[in-house]
């Protein structure tokens, strides 16, 4: 039985595409590399079962599980979780039928001690999302799917009203998260991408490192064939204990990997600086985020060379 101080159930609110996906497995690992046996369940709303009485990501996906259904799960199960509640989720159940989500709001915020809103520059969100609504993936787990998925020499213009839709949907999404969860930290996308351990030590309070930036600055680099032949003992090792959680249903998928800086994404959208126009317009409007500008741009590109440069 661990001390009551380290029985600690996380939950991370997304939109979906603010790196949730990463962050869940990146926090799941981080606790596993100690000897905490948490639980990665994915998304509340996206299909539950319960093994040895563990709740775990089930094989089954979609709505079939009533919201009763869920707050039930969590109720009866006693294993320490990391899980995850998108907004996008419930907009698609409510869809389908009308429910009252303030029963899984109260038991989420009953049930976990840590609650993270995910966040990311909304200029970025859109534009990732308007990619992934071309190309049909979310996410990718290997070397050779983001090549497949993300390959040199594309350039195609984005659908410039989807990219609007997606600035409104985060700006719902906010305000979601505020009014129905006891926000706890804030976790930003870029943050996360920097430095992944110090993220995990502000959420956890914990001290130790892992090899996960390395783990996921090489697989990147491997991806673009730019890997510079650096000593993979430990990436070996993290490999190895990624794979061995997946199996054992802790995490339900390995790591993702990162699909697109900010310079892939402006070499592959012809119309990229139309979307900037376009973002100003909408940021101008409210007093939540600030216009993207040239500068901002040149910075980020910078940033993210160094974090995924070939050492």
């Amino acid at each position: 039985m661990l001390p009551t101080e380290t029985r600690n159930n996380y939950l991370i609110l997304t939109p979906d595409g603010v790196g949730s996906t990463y962050l869940a497995r990146a926090l799941t690992v981080y606790l596993q590399s100690v000897d905490l046996d948490y639980w990665n369940t994915n998304d509340l709303l996206y299909g539950l079962d319960i093994i040895d009485g563990n709740l775990y990501n089930g094989d089954f996906h979609g709505n079939h599980e009533t919201l009763e259904d869920i707050r039930h799960n969590l109720l009866i199960t006693g294993n320490l979780l990391v899980s995850r509640i998108a907004q996008i989720l419930v907009k698609n159940r409510l869809k389908i039928r009308k429910e009252d989500y303030s029963i899984i709001y109260e038991e989420c915020d009953r049930k976990f001690n840590t609650i993270l809103f995910c966040e990311r520059d909304p200029f970025e969100y859109a534009l990732s999302w308007s990619i992934s609504n071309q190309t049909g993936k979310r996410n990718v787990f290997s070397e050779s799917e983001r090549i497949d998925t993300h390959g040199a020499g594309v350039q195609k213009p984005i659908d410039l009203d989807y990219f609007q839709s997606k600035l409104a949907q985060y700006g719902e999404y906010e305000y979601w998260a505020e009014d129905n969860f006891n926000i706890t930290h804030t976790v930003n996308y870029d943050d996360l991408h920097q430095n992944v351990d110090s993220v995990m030590q502000k959420i956890t309070g914990m001290t130790h490192t892992t090899f996960l930036q390395d783990y996921s600055r090489l697989r990147y680099l491997a991806s673009k064939n730019q890997y510079s032949g650096e000593s993979l003992e430990d990436i070996c090792k993290m490999h190895a204990m990624i794979d061995r959680l997946n199996h054992s249903r802790r995490l339900p998928t390995i790591m993702p990997l990162k699909m697109n800086t900010l310079a892939d994404k402006q070499k592959r959208v012809t119309n990229f600086f139309e979307i900037v126009d376009i973002y100003n317009q909408w940021a101008s409007k409210g007093n939540r985020h600030q216009e993207v500008t040239e500068k901002q741009l040149v910075d980020t590109i910078a940033k993210e060379e160094k974090i995924y440069d070939n050492k």
